[in-house]
């Protein structure tokens, strides 16, 4: 049932993407709620079940907006190791963790993308690139987070004590 709940989301969210999301210009950049999907469901969630979705999300975004098929699968998978490079550290809460995912996660899909972009034969000015595009959409994506990192929180089946913080530490002595 999750995962079937995670392939509706993803395919409601990518067809948000485009065709809502373009008529929403920030910094020059559309949010992209897939990849912020993406990188909460790989924080808030285990990762087994972020190895499925990840991916599932990464083809539901390709098949919405144009790119090669495969790209955003392979542009998503670094979100799986940042997230689990978070999992690894004790904090509090998931939120400041999965700030830094989707930051770095959008900057390293941006790079793989561009780079995907170059090898199949397009024209992909670096600079530019990274200047109007990477940068202001990490910029873009991590103040749009706590939109979907919200109820993909509430909806967690499994609330770690982690999301809602730690309360009161007592010893067993």
């Amino acid at each position: 049932m999750k995962y079937i709940f995670a392939i509706l989301l993803a395919w409601f969210l990518a067809a948000l993407n485009v065709s809502a999301m373009p008529y929403m210009k920030i910094f020059g950049v559309t949010p992209d709620p897939v990849l912020i999907l993406a990188a909460c469901w790989a924080v808030l969630r285990p990762q087994d079940e972020a190895m499925i979705t990840v991916p599932i999300a990464g083809f539901m975004h390709d098949l919405t907006n144009g790119d090669p098929l495969g790209a955003s699968v392979i542009g998503f998978a670094p979100m799986l190791i940042l997230a689990t490079a978070v999992h690894i550290r004790a904090v509090e809460t998931q939120f400041i963790p999965a700030l830094v995912v989707v930051a770095a996660g959008t900057l390293t899909w941006g790079a793989i993308r561009m780079s995907i972009l170059s090898v199949t034969g397009q024209e992909v000015q670096w600079l530019d690139a990274i200047v109007r595009v990477i940068v202001p959409l990490a910029i873009v994506n991590t103040l749009f987070m706590p939109l979907i990192y919200m109820p993909v929180s509430w909806f967690s089946g499994a609330q770690r004590q982690g999301i809602m913080g730690g309360g009161r530490i007592t010893s067993p002595l």
